[in-house]
């Protein structure tokens, strides 16, 4: 298993943990009609706010470009109504993303690869045009090294200035469909 970069993950994620989301910070985020706003997210122990992994997605429910998927802050606390809003330079550090493509592009089930800054390991997002016309994505990255349906990532604070003890990735595995979790220290 490879590290979760501790000391800049630890310094990221507890310098943003520590800076509590503003809705002056960022307008609402918007969505088309074929967006997916929730792929997968990452949630932390410190508080019940989330940041969410989105996709921009056309009329053919394909990527509409090589940076389509962004993040943004889903604010539960405090609500209603659930605020959301987009992420200022120090949370980029924590959650943001290093690399994104289009991997495989046929029109009907399509491919498009991730990378975070602070998860050891490439998410592959697959998107659908269901019948009804609807668009439809998911994460796909490897949990205990089975190929799996990607749920949300956790992590969990704590100690001297709100470090990472280790992150629990959640999922279900795409052969079984039975949930599937692996925890990573930092």
């Amino acid at each position: 298993m490879t590290s979760l970069r501790p000391t800049v993950l630890a310094f990221a994620v507890a310098f943003g943990a520590t800076l509590a989301p503003s809705v002056a910070q960022a307008e609402e985020i918007r969505f088309s009609q074929n967006d997916v706003p929730t792929v997968f997210f990452i949630n932390k122990s410190d508080d019940h706010n989330r940041v969410d992994y989105a996709i921009r997605l056309n009329q053919d429910c394909l990527p509409t470009s090589q940076d389509a998927v962004f993040q943004y802050w889903r604010e539960f606390e405090n609500s209603p109504p659930v605020r959301t809003h987009g992420l200022n330079m120090m949370e980029r550090i924590a959650y943001g993303i290093s690399e994104q493509h289009i991997i495989k592009n046929e029109g009907k089930r399509d491919e498009y690869t991730i990378r975070l800054k602070q998860l050891p390991r490439p998410v592959t997002i697959i998107t659908e045009k269901s019948a009804d016309g609807k668009c439809s994505a998911y994460a796909k990255t490897a949990i205990n090294g089975t190929e799996s349906k990607l749920g949300n990532v956790y992590v969990k604070l704590g100690g001297l200035l709100n470090s990472v003890e280790y992150i629990e990735i959640h999922g279900k595995n795409l052969t079984t469909n039975q949930a599937v979790m692996e925890r990573v220290k930092k």
